[in-house]
């Protein structure tokens, strides 16, 4: 029979006893040995957890996103639009944090990809003097810019510094990265002319003055005869359009010009007053009715509807397309940073659902 010494047999219980002590620590009672091992190496559970108690939505090359940054976010966006954050529902709040948590992220790489190419993008001391003074002149106030530093979470003027130069050198490295492909060259602009001719066109245009009599003020039959009498000595040339508006016209705003309307378009006038004014034949005074009371009208002068000259917004079709293109790169260069990235990036969207 072997026989086990005595210093086996010690060594063995010691052993034993340690297994015991560490499954125990891991499965029963949850000791220091778990608690270290869960700290070292958490799981998906632990994460969400923590993440959770801490107020963290993301992480980004583990720099964390907080649920308050992007309510904020979320405050901002609804702010611009003229909305309020007190009056939109759990379900809408819930996208709209999604929404603002996905611009948070791409700004966060944004960030650490120009840190990291910084030197390809210096931003110099003018730069940042005026887009701090272009940012101030948006208050009439110190207070009010106070204010509005601290609800976008900046503590001070220092910080709001170098904000907005992290901002100029982000936008200055994005755009280095697509200049080429939001060129736009003169066939691209003559094309796009040819294919929106029908945008273009202004369309037909009269030039128009009146002499106006209220109902409000008069009876209706009262001030048509009225007018029906001054119409008549016009027609008759006994008397002038121009004078006659200056003394009884009612349009205090035309009749010191002698009832001059300007040139109109038919979109940018009453409707009843546009659906006479463009039937009236040229250089015939005519009465008409309106909602608003009885007119003379007159038009003077027609503009048949046309295209402008490619040379008179060839410019301004260039700029317009620069910038459609500008935006489009933006967002998609953000898109590919954030998928080229995505293995760096952590969400934990039960954290979006807290109210």
């Amino acid at each position: 029979m072997l026989k086990m010494s005595k210093s086996f047999v010690v060594r063995m219980v010691i052993w034993s006893a340690l297994i015991i002590y560490i499954l125990c620590d891991f499965f029963i009672f949850s000791g220091p040995l778990k608690r270290e091992a869960r700290r070292m190496f958490p799981t998906d559970a632990d994460k969400i957890r923590k993440a959770m108690e801490m107020g963290v939505c993301a992480k980004v090359y583990n720099e964390p996103i907080y649920l308050g940054q992007v309510d904020r976010r979320v405050q901002e966006n609804l702010w611009r639009s003229g909305r309020d954050v007190e009056k939109i529902s759990p379900k809408e709040k819930k996208l709209l944090r999604w929404v603002a948590l996905n611009a948070l992220i791409e700004e966060h790489l944004m960030r650490i990809k120009v840190r990291v190419n910084r030197e390809e993008v210096p931003v110099s001391e003018d730069e940042i003097d005026a887009e701090v003074a272009r940012f101030e002149k948006r208050f009439t106030t110190k207070e009010e810019l106070d204010k509005a530093l601290a609800g976008q979470g900046i503590a001070d003027r220092k910080e709001l510094r170098y904000r907005l130069a992290a901002r100029i050198q982000q936008e200055k490295y994005v755009l280095s990265k697509i200049e080429t492909s939001i060129s736009v060259s003169d066939e691209e602009v003559r094309e796009w002319y040819d294919d929106h001719k029908d945008v273009m066109t202004m369309p037909e245009r009269r030039r128009v003055r009146h002499i106006f009599m209220a109902t409000l003020d008069h009876p209706s039959e009262e001030a048509q005869a009225a007018l029906a009498g001054k119409l008549k000595l016009i027609q008759e040339k006994k008397s002038d359009f121009a004078k006659v508006a200056g003394e009884i016209s009612e349009d205090e705003r035309s009749k010191k010009q002698g009832g001059e309307l300007g040139w109109m378009r038919s979109d940018r006038l009453p409707g009843d007053f546009a659906a006479a004014v463009f039937t009236l034949p040229p250089n015939k005074p005519s009465l008409i009715r309106t909602k608003l009371g009885w007119h003379i009208v007159e038009v003077t002068g027609v503009k048949a509807p046309e295209v402008p000259a490619l040379d008179s917004v060839k410019e301004e079709i260039a700029v317009a397309l620069t910038d459609s293109r500008r935006k489009e790169a933006v967002a998609q260069y953000r898109h590919q940073l954030k998928l080229l990235n995505h293995e760096k990036v952590e969400i934990y969207k039960m954290v979006l659902d807290v109210d």
